[in-house]
């Protein structure tokens, strides 16, 4: 079959079988939707988050996380999450969201778990000598991958501060040229290094430092 020089052609059996069929989900107008904000004109206290939680305190909360952890099949679970290297963090996020969607918790008690359950979770890995990973990224990879590469900086120096980007180019040139005149370690002549031997053994130099 050869092909249609033409960019713009399209095969018309290719769009028919690209178009949904009559009927499914895929055919509804992608427009037919509710508009932004319409959920705020339903009826209140639809979902569990939406009521008032069932912990309003810390310490009750965290008790009754410990208990769901602490069941023979969860703990079993969870330490082979930890085991296949899921991050604490994740498993820690996941919790807390899941006991905010269900209604136990408001997300400003979420975040003041998180803590509290990652420790928990840091010492079930210990006593199940398990080498669990902390966090869902390194944070000194994270706070590389997000600092300005110094090549971005000088290039930027370079055009809006050209008085300082010659200044550090003329303090590196230095720099170099003073590494390059220094004599490399070992490479001192048979005679430099007599010169710069001390001419008397180490036991006459204590004795005149007794005199």
């Amino acid at each position: 079959m050869p092909l249609n020089p033409d960019p713009y052609y399209r095969d018309p059996k290719l769009e028919e079988l690209k178009s949904p069929e009559p009927g499914s989900i895929q055919a509804i107008d992608r427009f037919n939707a509710p508009p932004p904000g319409h959920s705020l004109t339903g009826p209140p206290q639809n979902w569990a988050w939406e009521k008032p939680p069932i912990y309003t305190n810390a310490e009750e909360a965290m008790l009754y996380v410990v208990e769901r952890v602490e069941k023979p099949e969860v703990e079993e679970n969870f330490l082979r999450l930890l085991l296949s290297g899921t991050p604490i963090e994740a498993i820690t996020n996941t919790i807390v969201f899941s006991g905010f969607s269900e209604g136990y918790w408001t997300p400003d008690m979420a975040e003041i778990l998180k803590p509290a359950i990652a420790m928990h979770f840091m010492g079930l890995a210990i006593e199940n000598s398990i080498p669990a990973t902390m966090f869902n990224i390194d944070p000194e990879v994270e706070k590389e991958n997000n600092r300005v590469p110094e090549e971005a900086v000088l290039e930027l120096m370079q055009k809006n501060r050209p008085d300082m980007y010659n200044k550090l180019m003329y303090a590196a040139d230095l720099l170099l040229e003073d590494d390059d005149e220094a004599p490399e370690e070992g490479m001192l002549g048979v005679e430099e290094q007599q010169e710069a031997a001390p001419t008397e053994g180490f036991m006459a130099m204590e004795e005149e430092e007794l005199v």
